[in-house]
């Protein structure tokens, strides 16, 4: 996922909102929502902007935070203000994603994990160039830490280390849709 970083300067109200006008806009830019449900861990939840045809991914904000229940989570979303937006959330949280759906009536689907759905995702995303506001600091520090499993010689293995990867994670769940279409690769 580090192949291309970019952090955002100057008035970061005014870099979202330009980012939010190139997606009102419909250029062709789509909403990009992923929850990765921690409680120890953090709750992450990854809210970006695709621009497939630019070659880039605009991260503009970002949940981070450990001992969130479900309402915790609902009550922060809606805050937000990204209630009606379509999220697509950690499949290992069956419970969760039906809660968030029943009582809080959020879009949230659960993520269609398939066998290297995790490489996959990863190559697909490497192949754009990642915007992020500066205010992201967990995505920022996340992506910065990325690392992948190295085999007993030394050489790099191609599936990540499972440590501070929850927005990376969250943000592949968001990316879902567009790296495999209609379809799962099994």
């Amino acid at each position: 996922v580090d192949k291309r970083i970019a952090v955002l300067g100057g008035s970061t109200t005014h870099d979202i909102i330009g980012m939010m006008e190139l997606f009102l806009l419909d250029n062709g830019i789509k909403p990009l929502f992923g929850l990765d449900f921690g409680f120890t861990n953090p709750t992450a939840m990854f809210c970006g902007l695709l621009d497939q045809e630019g070659g880039k991914i605009y991260v503009f904000d970002e949940i981070y935070q450990s001992g969130m229940t479900n309402e915790d989570r609902a009550n922060e979303i809606i805050k937000r203000g990204y209630q009606k937006e379509n999220i697509t959330g950690d499949a290992a949280s069956p419970e969760a994603i039906s809660e968030l759906q029943r009582k809080y009536h959020l879009r949230i689907t659960p993520a269609k994990k398939g066998k290297d759905s995790v490489s996959n995702g990863i190559e697909w995303i490497q192949n754009f160039e990642i915007i992020v506001d500066p205010k992201c600091e967990g995505f920022l520090t996340e992506i910065g830490n990325y690392k992948w499993k190295k085999d007993k010689f030394g050489k790099t293995l191609d599936e990540p280390v499972k440590e501070q990867d929850h927005l990376m994670d969250a943000m592949r769940y968001a990316c879902e849709k567009y790296i495999v279409g209609d379809s799962w690769m099994y």
